[in-house]
């Protein structure tokens, strides 16, 4: 049950951010403006963030199995 939830957590944040950054390129293309940073550094973040959710979880799930 964990790996769904952890599966569709990463998953989700990753559609969000997809569509995000999709909306911010057409906006950024159609008023001939730079893409803004906010949208990078958000980028960077949440990718910190979803590495951290996973590997937390795999940590958790190879010490669950060695007890």
């Amino acid at each position: 049950m964990r790996d769904k939830i952890v599966f569709l957590l990463s998953a989700g944040i990753m559609i969000i951010l997809g569509l995000l950054v999709i909306g911010d390129f057409i906006i950024s293309y159609k008023e001939n403006r730079p893409i803004d940073e906010s949208i990078v550094h958000l980028i960077q973040i949440v990718i910190t963030g979803i590495i951290g959710i996973v590997g937390t979880y795999f940590g958790t799930k190879n010490k669950n199995k060695n007890k």
